[in-house]
């Protein structure tokens, strides 16, 4: 009988020795609660904004909205079609309401001149923000061109002689082009993105 209770005891104090040897091993006596690791999000995240910082050819911001970003740059190249709206060849006024449609779900008229009249409000030159549609007069006193901003004073746009090209908003040529920009009448939290991200 003795011999029972000795061997209970040696049990007990065995499964108390593990017990409170994990509770050590953790440091509080607390199991163990692993942490995420947030390394391989921040990696990813500058690995986005490498990429397209060198595909689109200025520095990507943070709080771009990515889908925009990596739309607009898989039109890359396309070439230019006057009416076209396809990667077959496409025109201006045809890329900024197809990305418009694709990114955002808004319908714009695929006319340069009659897109304006779809904008909710114009806005500065300085006071641009990504997603903001350009309108330049290139040809007399008519809109006859229209692009997208993207930030840094970089927009893209369907080139005539290029295609789908990044260009600066600063370059002689488009600076006296320039007219206005705007922003058209979308969904309410579309328009919370634009109002809340500045890119200059």
């Amino acid at each position: 009988m003795r011999k029972r209770i000795v061997f209970h005891q040696a049990i007990v104090l065995m499964f108390l020795f593990l017990f409170t040897g994990n509770a050590m091993a953790t440091g509080n006596g607390k199991p163990e609660i692993q942490q995420p690791d947030s390394s391989c999000e921040l990696n990813e995240e500058a690995s986005f904004l490498q990429q397209y910082s060198k595909i689109l050819g200025y520095t990507v911001d943070t709080f771009c909205n990515r889908t925009l970003i990596t739309t607009v740059s898989d039109w890359l190249g396309t070439p230019y079609r006057h009416a076209g709206y396809s990667k077959a060849g496409i025109d201006c006024s045809g890329f900024v309401s197809k990305m418009y449609k694709e990114i955002f779900g808004i319908n714009l008229t695929h006319s340069s001149s009659a897109m304006i009249y779809q904008m909710k409000e114009l806005v500065k030159k300085d006071e641009l923000k990504e997603g903001d549609i350009l309108f330049f007069r290139i040809h007399g006193k008519r809109i006859s061109h229209v692009g997208l901003y993207l930030g840094d004073n970089k927009f893209i746009h369907a080139s005539s002689f290029r295609g789908i090209v990044v260009d600066d908003l600063r370059s002689p040529y488009y600076a006296k082009a320039y007219y206005t920009a705007g922003r058209p009448a979308v969904p309410d939290q579309i328009e919370e993105f634009l109002d809340s991200v500045s890119i200059k």
